[in-house]
């Protein structure tokens, strides 16, 4: 359905191989200026060293060694059961499944201004990040794809500048209205956090190429570097310690959206620790409208639930539990131990469906071993 509903132009940019000296050139000199920083550092830390009379300190143990090139951000591993029903009350999906996340970044400065970060995940597609263990409806799916993989460079402080496989970035609003946690771009963004300079904690400026729905590996999609299809201007700003607010614009492939989303508490509001109010507009060429409204409740220390309602009036890459209709939903989380959580979801149709394939119900169960956190603990990294 993806397939049909996004046939991509290749809107060429006219640079081609003279864009892509350039970033290499840019990243040789920022490489190298990592490097002759790195050097005059140590040359000066020496120089003190000499003339302290204090005795030098404990030798680095493993885990500094390695956060000194490398640090991880994500290593996990899920498996899942997912039963879904048709609009027809036929079965659509009674399946179990696993995921594995990675992602981690080299530096080539200590102070980790200029790296390269990477991420392997499952998941065959540009909203799937699940594979399939062949147990239940379906084939197995154990490919692993690197899908992203970009140079990222903070040459000053609040300044950000990312360069290759890079993913959406969604503001206040989640994947129910935004992009699905999965989706994958192939192009740059410039990100500025300087709130007392721009007012705004964040503005993002993206150009990039989206697409290749069946091609997840970013060697696969190298070549989109001279193509562009997606701009995104993106703002977020926490106004105080209860609202946070953003808003962007986004053209994609010929369809111009605005999306906005806040995020809120209110004080001594017992039903709801924060809730969030998301929205798109769909403006060009076929005007559309959808929102989600959210809730989500801290019960103790272990136990968290969320619940709300969605609708969502087109076909779009936003998370594949929501598609088009009107859904509740409602969903928890377990802590089990620091490494080990337990999870659910439940989302049901309300009213009419596009199609009689449309997905009426959906149930899931997921079990999530952090594997990051068991390193961390046991000093690895």
């Amino acid at each position: 359905m993806l397939t049909k509903a996004y046939q991509f132009d290749r809107l060429r940019c006219g640079i081609g191989s003279a864009f892509l000296v350039k970033i290499i050139k840019v990243m040789v000199l920022a490489l190298l200026l990592a490097v002759a920083a790195s050097a005059q550092a140590s040359g000066v830390a020496g120089t003190i060293q000499e003339k302290a009379t204090t005795p030098a300190p404990d030798s680095p143990t493993t885990a500094q060694k390695i956060k000194r090139w490398f640090e991880m951000d994500t290593l996990n591993l899920s498996v899942r059961y997912r039963h879904m029903t048709t609009n027809v009350n036929l079965n659509a999906s009674d399946v179990a499944q696993f995921r594995f996340q990675a992602k981690g970044r080299f530096k080539f400065d200590n102070k980790g201004k200029y790296s390269i970060s990477a991420g392997i995940y499952t998941g065959n597609s540009i909203t799937g990040g699940w594979g399939s263990t062949g147990w239940g409806t379906g084939g197995p799916q154990t490919n692993l794809y690197l899908k992203q993989l970009y140079f990222e460079a903070k040459p000053v402080k609040g300044l950000a500048i990312q360069v290759g496989g890079i993913a959406p970035i969604n503001g206040e609003n989640t994947e129910i209205t935004g992009y699905d946690n999965d989706a994958y771009l192939m192009g740059e963004r410039i990100s500025i956090r300087d709130a007392k300079k721009f007012f705004f904690d964040e503005i993002s400026l993206t150009n990039a190429h989206i697409g290749d729905v069946f091609r997840p590996s970013v060697f696969s999609r190298f070549k989109r570097l001279d193509e562009s299809n997606y701009h995104q201007i993106l703002v977020k700003k926490t106004l105080n310690k209860n609202v946070a607010v953003s808003a962007d614009y986004t053209f994609e492939a010929g369809r111009d959206t605005f999306r906005q989303g806040v995020r809120f508490s209110i004080p001594k509001f017992k039903v709801f620790d924060s809730m969030r109010f998301e929205n798109y507009q769909q403006v060009d060429p076929n005007p559309n409208y959808g929102f989600a409204i959210s809730g989500d409740k801290k019960l103790n220390n272990r136990l968290s639930v969320k619940a709300g309602f969605a609708r969502i009036d087109t076909t779009m890459f936003n998370g594949d539990w929501y598609g088009r209709g009107n859904r509740v939903f409602a969903g928890w989380n377990y802590t089990l131990t620091r490494e080990l959580s337990f999870n659910g979801v439940w989302l049901q149709g309300v009213g009419p469906l596009p199609a009689a394939n449309s997905i009426r119900s959906r149930f899931e169960v997921a079990l999530t071993f952090n594997i990051l956190e068991t390193l961390k603990r046991r000093k690895v990294i």
